[in-house]
C-alpha cells in the first residue's frame, strides 16, 4: 500500500445546507460547464443526467443543515449498505479502508473532511474490497428523474484527497459525482485513482478494476482521474465528465501510463480544466500492446516513451488512431523509442487518413524546431511498423547518434530507423504520405543501417521549408573507409 501524508486538520461541516435538489443557490461546484475542452461523444440517451444535474443532486431531497448523519472510520471488514436516509455519510480525517463490499444507495451524500480519502481494497490477497455506488436516472412521460450518489467535501474550501482503488479493489460507479477532492498527497495524485499491480518498474498484467458511467469529476485540486500502475477502466465504462480541475503543478484532467489508453471510455468529456490534455507519464521502460484511442484530446507525453515488452522473447505494439495528436515534452529524454533488444522488439503503427492525419508535435506552449528528439526505431524492429498520413513537427533535438546513415555525421533527425548488417534485410518500416516541418538537427529521416540497398522513404512525403537539407539519408554500404557513395552527405533527397 502506498504511504501517504494525510493532512490532519479537521474539516468544517458548514455546507450541508448547500446540498439541495435542483436549486440555483446550491454549491458553486454546481456551475455549468465551462467553454473549451473536448468530448469524444458516446451514445446519447435522453434519460441520461447532465453534469449539472449530477452536481446539484438532481431530484434528491435536500439534506437539512446540521444533520449529524452517519460517521465511518478506519476499516470496514463486513458488507454494509450506506442508505440515503442516513445521509450525510461522513468520512473524517485519515483513511477509510474498504475491505468488504460497501453499497451506496441513490441520493446518498458522502462528505469527506480535509485530507480524508477512501481506500478500496489493498495489495495483498487478504485485502479485497469493493465499492458499489450506483445512482439512477430515468425518463417517464417526458420527466427526468435523476438520483445520483455524491461524494463532496465537508467544507468546499477544504478539499479531501481521493478515492483510491487498489490492486485488490473494485469500483462500480455510475450516475455519481466526485466533487472538491484531489487535495495534494505524498503519493499519486487525483480525485479518483485507479491502481494496478504494475507499480513503478514492475511488470504485471493490466488490471481493469474500475467501471464508470455517467460520472462527473469536478473541481479536483490535482488530476481528476489517475490511472496508475496499469490500473484501468473496465469494459462497460462509458460517460465521464471532468471539469474545472487541475492546478499549476497538476494541470491535466487525466493521467495515464502507456498500456491503458485503450481503456479510456468513449464518452470522456473535459471542460474548464487548466489544460485539456491527457498526460502520459511513466517510469517504465516497457509497455503492453496499446492503442491511443481518439477521445478528442491530445496525448501529452512527458519523457521518453518505450515501445517494447517487459518480458523476454516478446514484442509490444503501439497503435495510434487517425486524428490523434501526441505532444512531446522533455523529461530525461523525449519522443518514442520503438524496440529495445533482439528478443524484445516493438512496433509503431501510426496510420492516419487524409482527412484525419496523426500529429506528432511539441508539448511546449511556445514551439520551436528541436523541442523533442525523434521517433526512434531501434534495431531490430518488429515487422509491421508504419507511419502514414501523419504530420511530424518540431522534432530533431540532440540525440547523441552519429555515423549511422550516409547523411551528415550527426544523426539528429525527426525519424531514426536503426539498422543491421548487409546480410540482414533492411528494416520494413514504411513512412509515407507524411508532412515534415520545423525540424531541427541535420537530417529529417535517418536510414541508419548497413546495406547496399534499402527503402527510399522520400517520394510520397512532404518536406516543409524549415527542414534540414538532407531529407532522407541513404544507408551505409559495407566496406572499408568511407562507406557512403559520394561522401558523408549522400541522401535520397
Amino acid at each position: 500500500m502506498l504511504q501517504r501524508s494525510i493532512v490532519t486538520a479537521l474539516g468544517l461541516f458548514a455546507v450541508l445546507g448547500l446540498v439541495v435538489a435542483c436549486d440555483d443557490s446550491s454549491s458553486s461546484s454546481s456551475s455549468s460547464s465551462s467553454s473549451g475542452g473536448s468530448s469524444s461523444g458516446g451514445t446519447t440517451d435522453p434519460s441520461d443526467p447532465t453534469p449539472d444535474e449530477l452536481a446539484k443532486r438532481g431530484n434528491c431531497p435536500a439534506v437539512p443543515a446540521g444533520t449529524a448523519g452517519t460517521k465511518h472510520t478506519d476499516r470496514i471488514s463486513a458488507d454494509e449498505t450506506w442508505k440515503a436516509a442516513d445521509s450525510p455519510h461522513r468520512v473524517g480525517v485519515g483513511v477509510l479502508r474498504v475491505m468488504a463490499t460497501v453499497t451506496i444507495e441513490p441520493c446518498a451524500v458522502v462528505l469527506l473532511d480535509k485530507g480524508a480519502y477512501i481506500q478500496i481494497g489493498g495489495n495483498s490477497a487478504s485485502e479485497v474490497g469493493k465499492l458499489v455506488a450506483k445512482g439512477t436516472s430515468s425518463l417517464s412521460g417526458g420527466t427526468k428523474d435523476v438520483r445520483p450518489v455524491v461524494f463532496d467535501a465537508s467544507d468546499a474550501s477544504a478539499p479531501w484527497s481521493q478515492i483510491s482503488v487498489e490492486q485488490k479493489g473494485t469500483l462500480e460507479l455510475s450516475v455519481a459525482a466526485i466533487m472538491n477532492g484531489g487535495a495534494e498527497v505524498s503519493g499519486e495524485q487525483g480525485a479518483l485513482r485507479v491502481s494496478g499491480a504494475a507499480g513503478g518498474t514492475n511488470f504485471a498484467p493490466v488490471t481493469r478494476n474500475a467501471t464508470v458511467d455517467r460520472v462527473l469529476v469536478e473541481k479536483s485540486q490535482t488530476y481528476g482521474i489517475n490511472l496508475d500502475g496499469w490500473g484501468a477502466f473496465a469494459e462497460g465504462s462509458q460517460k465521464v465528465w471532468i471539469r474545472g480541475s487541475g492546478s499549476a503543478k497538476y494541470p491535466y484532467p487525466i493521467r495515464i501510463e502507456p498500456g491503458v489508453a485503450k481503456t479510456l471510455p468513449p464518452g470522456l468529456t473535459t471542460s474548464g480544466n487548466v489544460k485539456e490534455e491527457i498526460l502520459v507519464l511513466t517510469s517504465k521502460t516497457f509497455m503492453v500492446d496499446d492503442t491511443y484511442v481518439n477521445r478528442g484530446l491530445p496525448y501529452h507525453q512527458l519523457g521518453l516513451l518505450y515501445v517494447g515488452p517487459g518480458e523476454a522473447n516478446g514484442t509490444a505494439t503501439l497503435t495510434i488512431e487517425p486524428g490523434v495528436t501526441v505532444a512531446f515534452e522533455e523529461r530525461a529524454g523525449s519522443g518514442i523509442r520503438i524496440g529495445s533488444q533482439p528478443t524484445q522488439t516493438g512496433s509503431l503503427v501510426a496510420v492516419g487518413t487524409a482527412e484525419k492525419p496523426i500529429t506528432f508535435t511539441s508539448g511546449k506552449d511556445t514551439k520551436a524546431a528541436g523541442d523533442w528528439v525523434s521517433l526512434y526505431f531501434k534495431s531490430p524492429t518488429a515487422s509491421g511498423s508504419k507511419i502514414s498520413y501523419a504530420k511530424v513537427e518540431y522534432a530533431g533535438a540532440r540525440s547523441g547518434s552519429n555515423g549511422f546513415g550516409c547523411g551528415p555525421g550527426a544523426n539528429d533527425a525527426a525519424i531514426f530507423i536503426g539498422g543491421v548488417g548487409k546480410d540482414d534485410a533492411a528494416p520494413s518500416i514504411i513512412v509515407d504520405h507524411t508532412t515534415f516541418d520545423n525540424i531541427g538537427g541535420t537530417t529529417v529521416i535517418v536510414s541508419g543501417w548497413v546495406d547496399d540497398t534499402g527503402p527510399n522513404n522520400s517520394p510520397t512525403n512532404t518536406f516543409g521549408a524549415s527542414t534540414p537539407s538532407c531529407k532522407v539519408s541513404k544507408p551505409r554500404r559495407s566496406g572499408a573507409g568511407d562507406v557512403c557513395d559520394g561522401g558523408r552527405t549522400t541522401c535520397w533527397n
